[in-house]
């Protein structure tokens, strides 16, 4: 099947399908609302993925259900040729989630009131996990350079140098702000990291989402000769719009690491997956690379879009960060005059469009927004024409 045979301008009404992303009504009287928020996409997952979970539905039965050495051969595989990184399939331990695996990694293997660093603006639930566990969150402020930004590396120190601090959450690429690290960037975090006796837990659920040119570093690949402990997450929940089927990777080349998590996993009573979850993962990894390629270059051109709409009607006002990564765009609003609460006011109940607001991801990110460009253009225009009216005519 050729790149132009996929259709990523399709809409499809998700309404009344108790998708989270929806599930806010509208205003009264107001335009309908238009949801790009939550981290899933308009867009349905690949046909062929589509037609494995058919057939594994016709079947019939469903019972409890094992990964499978051939599922942890095939993410491996999918390793290996995506990203040039080898990893051996019996690190590979499967989980529900990336964010249930990291909440069950801090339950098990932190103890009380310990400190974890995150890299802000941070994805708001990793804040919850360190807070919701009884451990404090220790900030690493990103740092702005004009269109993107770059980590501070002393500050990375600093918060590693704590005594009380165990865990460095690193989300690679980055969310919100899109930025795909280096490899030389890479190996700096982890060299701090070892030297601190800090683990690193890797959460590079959009890896496989690098937008062209780009390529995904894996953050294990840097870690040769290092004396670190390293969880990396990953899987096709974002990369082939599959959340809602609950299945995810970790990639633990440690031995002990691996064997305590999986004795952890195993007391709190969880075991196995679901056999929808795996045909359809085995299914993308197999036959998903030509559908992901046209995905990326689709997600580009939304990019595109909303880059020069900014440059064209809203100049001054809403500046685009630069994404490397993701289909998340990081927009910054502080140019509007608007405070955050009067801006999010006009756009979901003036305007019917449902974003995230900066503040969600730390003070230091009040006055930004995170549009989600997972979607048929359309929706992008559509989103665009009314950030501009909710907006107003900009003065100086």
């Amino acid at each position: 099947m050729g790149m132009t045979d996929f259709d990523f301008d399709l809409v499809i009404d998700r309404r009344g399908t108790s998708a989270a992303k929806w599930a806010q009504a509208t205003a009264d009287g107001g335009p309908p609302l238009l949801a790009m928020s939550i981290a899933d996409m308009e867009i349905p997952a690949p046909g062929q993925v589509l037609k494995a979970m058919a057939e594994r539905v016709e079947h019939g039965i469903f019972g409890y259900t094992m990964a499978g050495d051939d599922y942890l051969e095939a993410v491996a595989a999918w390793q290996l040729e995506r990203h040039r990184h080898a990893i051996r399939p019996e690190w590979v331990v499967t989980h529900h989630g990336v964010l249930p695996s990291l909440f069950q990694l801090i339950r098990a293997f932190l103890p009380p009131g310990s400190g974890i660093v995150v890299m802000t603006p941070a994805f708001p639930p990793f804040l919850d996990a360190i807070v919701l566990n009884g451990h404090r969150v220790v900030t690493c402020e990103m740092t702005r350079h004009g269109d993107s930004y770059a980590i501070d590396f002393e500050a990375f120190e600093d918060a590693c140098g704590d005594p009380a601090v165990r865990l460095f959450i690193l989300c690679n690429p980055h969310n919100p702000t899109g930025r795909n690290f280096t490899a030389d960037e890479l190996h700096r975090l982890a060299d701090i990291a070892a030297r601190h006796r800090v683990m690193v837990f890797a959460d590079e659920i959009h890896g496989d989402l690098v937008l062209p040119p780009g390529r995904l570093v894996p953050f294990l690949s840097v870690c040769d000769g290092l004396d670190i402990e390293v969880v990396a997450a990953n899987g096709l929940s974002k990369t082939m719009n599959l959340a809602g089927l609950g299945l995810s990777n970790l990639v633990i080349p440690s031995q002990e690491l691996r064997e305590r998590f999986e004795d952890a996993v195993h007391r709190s009573g969880e075991w196995g997956v679901n056999p929808l979850s795996r045909a359809a993962a085995l299914t993308g990894y197999a036959h998903g690379g030509a559908w992901l390629d046209a995905l990326l270059d689709h997600i580009a051109g939304n990019m595109a879009v909303v880059d020069d709409w900014c440059a064209r009607e809203l100049p001054g006002a809403v500046i685009p960060v630069r994404a490397e990564a993701t289909y998340l765009k990081w927009l910054d609003t502080t140019g509007t005059g608007l405070d955050e609460e009067e801006l999010m006011d006009r756009l979901i109940n003036g305007q019917g469009l449902l974003v995230q607001a900066g503040s969600d991801f730390g003070a230091m990110a009040r006055g930004f927004l995170r549009l989600n460009l997972a979607c048929p253009r359309t929706m992008v225009t559509t989103a665009m024409t009314r950030i501009a009216r909710a907006i107003g005519p900009v003065t100086d």
